[in-house]
């Protein structure tokens, strides 16, 4: 697919946007998620209050979410980032949970013999244990985060890849469509080449994965 300069410019500006929404969305939902997460495994009281609920919030379809969140928070950036947030937010919490309850209970009495601090325990040992864990799911968000852009300029925004997409649509420019499909995949695989690289650079002590 050739594509002139003015077109090329066009593209590359609301790539831009849609790029900016998927990355904020994408670290405040996994940041979130992660915190979330540590806080849910250090208390049972919390989780057992709050999980049901998070559990509830995530079966709600974020397509019947999005218009909704368009009205509350407009046509600007805000409601696009809330969408990929929320996409973003459970995937890492339930990996970062995960992680941290599969710590075998033989190296956790072993911080407790030394009589490591409760936060000592949570630095030093349940966080890198469960990092792989924590990074597969930020994989799993980095997919969505995308997905979650393009849904909410579909349902309302003035710039980004997804109107782009159906503005192609509605005038049947089927070149335009595939042009605006093929920016989207490299940027996902230009998102997967990053987090691959920061997992083997992170997990480099694991057998297999400082190899890629």
């Amino acid at each position: 697919i050739f594509l002139d300069h003015e077109t090329l410019t066009l593209y590359l500006a609301h790539s831009w946007v849609t790029l900016q929404e998927a990355l904020i969305g994408l670290v405040i939902g996994g940041g979130l998620g992660f915190l979330v997460g540590v806080a849910l495994t250090e208390s049972r009281a919390l989780y057992n209050t709050f999980y049901p609920y998070i559990v509830a919030l995530q079966c709600m379809p974020k397509v019947a979410l999005a218009p909704l969140l368009v009205i509350w928070l407009g046509f600007g950036i805000s409601s696009k980032v809330t969408v990929v947030a929320l996409l973003c937010f459970f995937p890492v919490l339930v990996n970062t949970i995960s992680g941290i309850r599969g710590v075998s209970t033989e190296t956790r009495e072993l911080f407790h013999a030394i009589r490591a601090s409760r936060f000592t325990t949570l630095t030093h040992l349940l966080i890198p244990a469960a990092l792989p864990s924590i990074l597969s799911g930020l994989e799993i968000a980095i997919v969505v985060s995308l997905l979650g852009a393009i849904v909410g300029e579909f349902v309302g925004a003035e710039k980004g890849l997804g109107v782009l997409l159906q503005q192609a649509q509605f005038q049947m420019n089927i070149p335009g469509v595939f042009a605006i499909l093929l920016v989207l995949a490299v940027l996902g695989v230009i998102f997967n080449i990053v987090v691959r690289t920061l997992r083997r650079r992170v997990l480099f002590w694991i057998a297999g994965e400082s190899a890629g």
